[in-house]
């Protein structure tokens, strides 16, 4: 396999003492600058709106328009979202690509652009979204039964029909709100209202489609956005009444001046988009032949050594091929394997962009939120200092990768290499949309050597570099014994098989700074807020967040202990030993009570998602070979050094999360998670499922529904008291 590189990345590498692949013919570097996702148009409102939080973005403006537009008149929240096939490019670094880099694809999307347009709202606003679904009523996936050449399992289908589902929120999940048992036809509309409480956790959010049988395609085809809950309530101290008064950390990310910390948006999407092959009026229909480097992927492809598992591309299309552009129309094909992305050559992408190029001054605090919206691939998040060849080289003008990922891999462990004295540690303030109760430190070459990232996760991190020089932002290979293939380290699993660049960060100007960099950010923080009492400010130097947390302890559980297991017996995928069936409540609980949850999963890892309540994980155990369940963790919480080296391995993902308050955990194979939820407020049916989105929609769900009392007639639903006072 030839590396390829530019011209000017022989200038980078010649000082090492590596042998040098062969060269491209000289073509300048390409950089993609970093911008955020793009907002609506603002309508001016016609009465006075609601002071709002909104940071500026101008130096990162996003390239796109979405469809669409929003209003904010006092706490009520309008939005406009059209729900279309847009038509855009996606940048390709691999020189094979006849697009010349820029491959046009043609996806569903909110709004038409690349990425779903940031949503941004309040505590105790209404959001109203009015939601168009444009896409075509004509839709092969919805025949029954489908066609041959989709061979749709069974359940999966209808890819135009979608809704929308507010990621996290604590909000009702019943009629006009946050029900994803909604089905929203082509060509049709819908009037969406969320209510979100004046006492909802300021926090990272995000939105995507979930109507069961579509997910997978939607989300993998770029159906999803970042949903920001914007605090602006400060530290008020605790009373007898009020032992602990919500406060939004919001209030204290600012330096001494009163500027707010600034803030990037990473909207991570794993976006399998392919060329098909589509012969006119093709037995079977349509989407049957996906082009790659060894020929066409069928479902008929099975050689290992073919193009099973050769990297995807797009041809231009001439009278004999057919090509279409890159489209997402394939469910088996593109999205059922858990394979599929490691081989295909896809990028992951940043905001729509692949890997983009940040830059920022050295000495800054900035807050990043990350939020995983891809649909089955962990992502390994790492800040490395670039292992530059000289001195005053430049990553980004001298390194602008060419090739697939497979292709960069040489390049990328060259210059990205990741070692304890060039990993760049990530000060996690918040999952999932929740503040923690303390600053964690990730990405410090022990336990917490990578930000785990799986689909559905946000992390909310504060970052500073120390100093000028350039970085890479990586999505770290996963180490074998984490690979669905072990012995070979390939076959999909807790990572790519191979590191992926996924952003350049350029550091210049700004101020160095000396030291620890956690106690650089701990008295920043403490020294801008003289306005907390000295406990609090002298809580802050420890890393101590729990005056904004809006969690601190879950109340123990009213009754007998809940089990969600996942397990695959081919063809079924199931949750509790039963595919989905949207006729049936599984589960049924009363609401203002808790539960303890126990999480397994068989065959394969599964990952554990409950909508509406967060849940706090109480532990994570293994079994022994003598039938013990043991804890991973030690009696302070942190993850237990005294286990077998491959146990140590597999339970990093899970070293931060002690008593850390989620909405969606990743269950290890051969693992225990031990969860407790409180179902507070919102009665209703909703959903519990595999957040690997194709599992999903394969029937890896189940229907939860919370009433308002277990042990009345009809649970407290409906009038049938009343028949005993009129026979």
């Amino acid at each position: 396999m030839r590396i390829r590189i530019n011209i000017a990345c022989l200038l980078a590498f010649s000082a090492l003492t590596l042998p040098v692949p062969p060269l491209m013919a000289q073509k300048p570097p390409v950089v993609h600058n970093f911008q955020q996702p793009p907002l609506l148009t603002e309508v001016l409102p016609n009465a006075p709106a609601t002071k709002f939080l909104r940071l500026s973005t101008s130096a990162f403006k996003s390239t796109c328009n979405p469809n669409g537009n929003v209003k904010r008149v006092g706490a009520e929240v309008y939005a406009t979202l059209h729900y279309v096939l847009g038509k855009f490019t996606i940048n390709n670094p691999d020189p094979d690509d006849p697009e010349g880099g820029e491959d046009p694809v043609e996806l569903r999307s909110y709004g038409g652009c690349n990425s779903g347009p940031t949503l941004e709202v309040l505590p105790g606003n209404t959001l109203h979204i009015n939601l168009i679904n444009d896409l075509s009523k004509v839709d092969p996936s919805c025949e029954v039964p489908s066609p041959d050449g989709l061979a749709l399992p069974p359940g999966v289908g209808c890819f135009n029909t979608m809704n929308i589902h507010t990621h996290g929120l604590h909000i009702s999940p019943t009629g006009n709100s946050d029900n994803v048992l909604l089905s929203i036809a082509p060509k049709t509309e819908f009037p969406y209202e969320f209510n979100i409480p004046n006492d909802h956790p300021a926090g990272t959010f995000w939105y995507h489609s979930h109507r069961h049988g579509s997910t997978a395609t939607q989300v993998a085809s770029g159906a999803s956005g970042i949903l920001v809950v914007r605090g602006n309530r400060p530290y008020v101290p605790p009373t007898p009444d009020d032992p602990h008064p919500l406060a939004d950390i919001d209030t204290i990310l600012h330096d001494s001046s009163g500027t707010p910390t600034p803030e990037k948006l990473f909207l991570l999407q794993q976006i399998p988009y392919a060329c098909f092959q589509n012969i006119p009026d093709q037995k079977g229909g349509p989407w049957q032949a996906i082009f790659t480097t060894k020929g066409l992927y069928t479902v008929a492809s099975t050689d290992p050594n073919g193009p099973l598992n050769a990297p995807w591309i797009c041809p231009k299309p001439t009278p004999q091929n057919h090509a279409t552009i890159g489209a997402i129309e394939n469910f088996n094909l593109q999205m059922f394997s858990s394979s599929i992305w490691d081989t295909n050559g896809r990028f992951t992408t940043v905001n729509g962009v692949v890997q983009p190029t940040v830059t920022l001054p050295a000495g800054e605090i900035q807050r990043w939120r990350f939020v995983h919206a891809g649909i089955h691939d962990t992502i390994n998040l790492q800040v490395v200092r670039a292992s530059l060849p000289r001195v005053g080289a430049n990553l980004v003008a001298t390194s602008a990768l060419l090739g697939n990922r497979l292709q960069q891999k040489s390049a990328v462990q060259q210059l990205c290499v990741a070692t304890p004295t060039t990993l760049i540690p990530q000060f996690e303030i918040a999952v999932d949309g929740l503040t923690r109760k303390h600053l964690e430190k990730v990405g410090d070459g022990g336990d917490n050597e990578s930000n785990y990232m799986q689909p559905g996760y946000r992390s909310d991190i504060l970052l500073v570099f120390a100093q000028d020089g350039d970085y890479c932002l990586l999505d770290q290979a996963a180490p074998p014994s984490q690979r669905v293939n072990p012995a070979t380290g390939t076959g999909g699993g807790q990572g790519p098989s191979t590191p992926q660049l996924l952003a350049y960060i350029h550091v210049r100007g700004g101020r160095a700074v000396a030291g620890d960099l956690q106690e650089y950010i701990e008295k920043s923080l403490a020294a801008a807020n003289p306005q907390l009492p000295q406990s609090v400010r002298d809580g802050l130097l420890k890393g101590n967040l729990s005056p904004w947390a809006p969690f601190l302890e879950l109340p123990a559980p009213h009754s007998d202990l809940q089990k969600a297991g996942f397990s695959i017996a081919f063809p079924k995928f199931m949750v509790n030993n039963a595919v989905y069936d949207p006729d049936v409540v599984n589960i049924t609980r009363q609401v203002n009570t808790s539960d303890d949850w126990l999480l397994t999963a068989e065959g394969e890892p599964h990952i554990f998602h409950i909508h509406v309540n967060p849940f706090e994980i109480m532990d994570v155990t293994y079994l022994e070979a003598n039938g013990q369940q043991v804890s991973i963790y030690d009696k302070s919480g942190h993850c237990r050094t005294d286990l077998p080296i491959d146990k140590q391995e597999m339970q990093k993902q899970y070293c931060s999360m002690y008593h850390v308050l989620r909405d969606t955990v990743f269950v290890e194979n051969g693992y225990q998670v031990h969860a407790r939820t409180f179902y507070d407020r919102y009665i209703g049916e909703f959903v519990i499922h595999c957040h690997i989105l194709d599992h999903e929609d394969a029937g890896m769900m189940l229907n939860i529904e919370i009433v308002p009392d277990l042990n009345a007639p009809g649970h407290g639903l409906g009038m049938d008291v009343m028949h005993a006072h009129n026979p």
